[in-house]
């Protein structure tokens, strides 16, 4: 197959399937039974969350270790054969290359900065990247999602409500990645994109960069013609600039055999080798990866922080059950505090019925009042193992009887890997047991005690 021709699809089938993710997100929301959301599948949200990771172990809200993984994935792929991603994989890439096309379809000219402008510019995404990392890990927050295309075209499914949302976003994939591109090819990868800014220092030290054969060149410029980032490989005998994104279409569009190529000083690649190699790295790692056990697009807060601020365990995809069970509250005080009416669906994702970072707000803002103010003394916890409620979970009735909740379920005749925060008649009506059988292993443990 024409080796364009592969590099369409392979760009297509890559958008085609994150444009029905974002979709499917929209309409499952997420969560472990749900469907990542963006920040969870793009690997520049790994080197977001970074610092937090290695410094606490913990994640920025929204991302998740599958962030991480791909990030290791792409760099590892950009050592070994260049930028593939930015060429072949990218979502943001191929709506800016296609909208060129298109563009040039319309009959709309192409233009190019002058040199001067041109030069400089380009280093501007070294700028926004640079902001990114330092306001992240400063903030301990997704500083960039308010103004990221990719977040606004993984919402367009959502419509008004995602727009609004966040709109900056949308001002930024319909002006910088799209409608620039009207004029300038690739105009977001060449002069913004961070993650290309990322990316593009692995890319100079590259394993398999283009090369040029001063026997077989002609001169012609077609190369430079074809060069959707407006390198001239013609210019140099190895086209070393971080600047290049390894799609290949100089060397496809080459018209002297041996010209143009993609090697090493002593082995060469064909364009479709190397296009085939990068997405093979890239799925591969991310099989590897589940195969390990190691891929996970979720990952909840860890016991410390939630008790800390219950509210960071809080998420779009959760309904006023979940939330309920998550910050410790009734269903009704939840209500209560974020301003929802007493007849809010309980069992509808908050995400579908209010604007769910404001929700969120709200009950860290109680949460917080209640730290400040004199907490009411606790009820006094029952002594006779007669008194355990259902209501109780096996935290509860641990803490209270100083006993390990694993042994008694196991006392009790019951699998003793339960789940410990989990109300007792919630998992005797699973088991289809009695909460008593609990009372009487409890009894019987505390007097061996």
């Amino acid at each position: 197959m024409n080796p364009a021709r592969l590099r369409m699809l392979i760009q297509g089938g890559f958008l085609a399937f994150m444009t029905w993710t974002g979709y499917r997100h929209q309409v499952l929301g997420g969560g472990p039974t749900g469907v990542p959301p963006v920040d969870a599948l793009c690997p520049f949200g790994g080197m977001e969350s970074l610092y937090s990771f290695m410094a606490s172990g913990t994640w920025l809200r929204r991302v998740a270790p599958s962030s991480l993984v791909l990030l290791a994935i792409v760099v590892l792929t950009a050592l070994l054969v260049g930028r593939v991603f930015c060429g072949w994989i990218c979502p943001l890439g191929t709506l800016g290359e296609w909208t060129a096309k298109l563009s040039r379809k319309l009959g709309i000219r192409q233009r190019e900065l002058p040199e001067p402008v041109d030069r400089p510019l380009r280093f501007l995404k070294y700028a926004v990247l640079a902001l990114i990392i330092v306001f992240t890990w400063k903030l301990g927050t997704l500083a960039w999602r308010a103004y990221d295309p990719w977040v606004a075209w993984m919402h367009l499914s959502a419509g008004i409500e995602g727009m609004a949302e966040a709109p900056w976003s949308f001002v930024v994939l319909f002006v910088t990645v799209i409608g620039a591109s009207l004029f300038i090819e690739r105009f977001w990868c060449r002069y913004l994109c961070p993650l290309g800014a990322l990316l593009a220092p692995f890319q100079k030290v590259s394993l398999f960069k283009v090369r040029r054969s001063e026997e077989h060149c002609i001169h012609c410029h077609i190369c430079a013609r074809s060069c959707p980032v407006r390198l001239d490989p013609e210019s140099v005998e190895v086209t070393a600039s971080a600047e290049c994104i390894s799609c290949g279409a100089c060397v496809s569009g080459c018209p002297k055999e041996k010209a143009l190529f993609f090697g090493t000083r002593s082995r060469v690649l064909s364009v479709t080798a190397v296009g085939l190699l990068g997405v093979g790295l890239f799925l591969g790692g991310y099989g590897l990866a589940k195969v390990a056990g190691i891929w996970s697009t979720y990952a909840p807060p860890p016991v410390a922080q939630l008790a800390a601020d219950p509210t960071s365990g809080i998420f779009g995809w959760m309904d006023i059950r979940k939330v309920s069970e998550t910050v410790g509250l009734p269903a009704e005080k939840v209500l209560e505090i974020t301003g929802l009416t007493a007849d809010t669906p309980l069992d509808k994702p908050i995400k579908e019925i209010t604007d769910d970072e404001a929700f969120r707000e709200a009950l860290a803002a109680w949460f917080a009042a209640q730290k400040e103010s004199p907490a009411p003394a606790p009820p006094s916890s029952p002594v006779n193992p007669d008194e355990i409620k259902g209501s109780m979970t096996m935290e509860e009735v641990a803490s209270t009887y100083g006993v390990e909740g694993s042994a008694v379920f196991e006392k009790a005749g019951w699998p003793s890997d339960l789940p410990l925060d989990k109300p007792l008649k919630e998992i005797a009506t699973d088991l289809g047991k009695e909460v008593s059988e609990i009372r009487e292993a409890v009894k019987a443990l505390v007097v061996k005690q």
